[in-house]
């Protein structure tokens, strides 16, 4: 196979091409660059195909990552490092509403089999064997293998939520959550991300929603899509287009991080104010979530860990917050960089009022709305613990990890709270 064919929900736009030595060319089909909508915002409507440098950072953003890719490309015979050939394999439905299939097939999910419901024992397996069978490649019997790709480093799995009950589906309808399973060796890991969630939520930020659940003793993370919108009786789930900042602004996954020459606040900044349509409100939402992140000490808030809703209501628009975890409380390294330079400082016990400062002048805002963004902030982080352990499930809220995140919070919002008052 040389060619795939790109859809955008069940319009086709154009064609993905494998050229020699595994280089990627993309075109839009002629009809859709005189009516359609980008596919991304680093790859304008235009008639000329784009290279391999111009393409190759949406489409290997669609895949997995790391040793999540490594396993997934292991089950299906590919290389990790051809996206072409891993997007052939699991492209069926990506993140939003990209889909990939063979060329001059039928439209994605025409035939896709009817949900198939679990109960608590196939679950349970399910979560026991996700990191052997990533995404369900390698299951015994074909009618098991799905073909969806999600991007990100952890295992994890889409599932439909119909009502109270979870079901493998093959795209239609399509996922609504994806089951986390996070397998770095570190301890709670789903209720860290669980927790931060809620805390997000409860300092009214807009954050995904998500619940840890357990079944036979597997635990893992159920989190809601923000790229799905259930509409109706909520059994119709309309997919929403959307792409991480990485995407959009054209970096490779592998330069996610700012000091691997990846995007810093100033570009993705520069993002919001370009594309956003209200770029006033996005821009203060993403200076909440660089300094939420900050005081929860998430040193892994890189450039694919924020996103931009393409459509549906007030698009283009920042995304919920998600993948938001507590790394410093696991002590070591982790936690002591963060992942994007505040103000020139990548190190939290470092920031003071000056980093606050420049952290304005990368966002093009004034230094006095940063500094009393930060002094707000921090105290509705340390007043919603409370509430944020009460969203939690029982069995869930008293686990020693809270008390831990709880204390590195306090500690964080006393320190930026000192920043935003010192003298500029």
């Amino acid at each position: 196979m040389t060619a795939l064919d790109v859809y955008l929900h069940r319009n086709r736009v154009g064609r993905l091409e494998r050229l020699d030595g595994a280089q990627l060319e993309f075109a839009y089909l002629p009809g859709w660059v005189a009516e359609g909508e980008p596919l991304s915002l680093c790859l304008p409507l235009r008639e000329e195909p784009f290279s391999d440098r111009e393409c190759r950072p949406f489409f290997a953003g669609l895949i997995p990552e790391g040793q999540f890719l490594k396993a997934v490309a292991r089950a299906l015979g590919v290389s990790a490092g051809n996206p072409f050939s891993v997007l052939e394999e699991i492209g069926g439905e990506c993140a939003g509403a990209v889909s990939l299939v063979p060329q001059e097939t039928e439209p994605p999910f025409d035939r896709s089999p009817p949900p198939r419901r679990l109960d608590e024992t196939e679950l349970s397996q399910l979560l026991k064997d996700l990191p052997m069978r990533p995404l369900l490649v390698g299951a015994d019997g074909e009618e098991e293998v799905l073909r969806l790709s999600l991007a990100g480093a952890q295992n994890k799995l889409p599932v439909l939520v119909d009502r109270t009950r979870l079901a493998i589906t093959r795209g239609k309808p399509p996922s609504s959550h994806i089951i986390k399973k996070p397998d770095l060796g570190l301890p709670e890991l789903v209720v860290n991300e669980a927790y931060c969630l809620a805390l997000a939520r409860e300092a009214g930020l807009e954050a995904a929603e998500a619940k840890p659940i357990e079944a036979d003793g597997q635990e893992g993370l159920l989190v809601e899509r923000y790229d799905r919108e259930r509409r109706d009786d909520g059994t119709d789930i309309r997919r929403i287009h959307q792409e991480d900042f990485c995407q959009a602004l054209g970096f490779l996954p592998e330069q996610k991080y700012e000091g691997e020459s990846g995007p810093g606040v100033g570009e993705c900044a520069a993002l919001l104010r370009a594309h956003a349509s209200v770029p006033g409100r996005d821009l203060l939402s993403f200076l909440d979530a660089l300094l939420f992140n900050l005081l929860i000490r998430n040193s892994d808030a890189h450039s694919k860990n924020y996103s931009l809703l393409l459509d549906g209501d007030g698009a283009p628009r920042l995304a919920p917050l998600y993948d938001l975890l507590s790394a410093g409380v696991y002590g070591g390294g982790y936690g002591r960089k963060m992942a994007m330079k505040y103000g020139g400082e990548y190190r939290p016990r470092y920031i003071r009022g000056r980093h606050l400062d420049r952290l304005a002048g990368d966002l093009e805002v004034s230094t006095r709305l940063v500094r009393a963004h930060a002094g707000d902030l921090a105290e509705r982080a340390v007043g919603a613990r409370a509430g944020a352990r009460r969203q939690l499930p029982e069995g869930w809220q008293d686990r020693p990890l809270l008390d831990e995140i709880d204390a590195i919070v306090a500690d964080a919002a006393d320190a930026l709270r000192r920043a935003s008052s010192e003298p500029a």
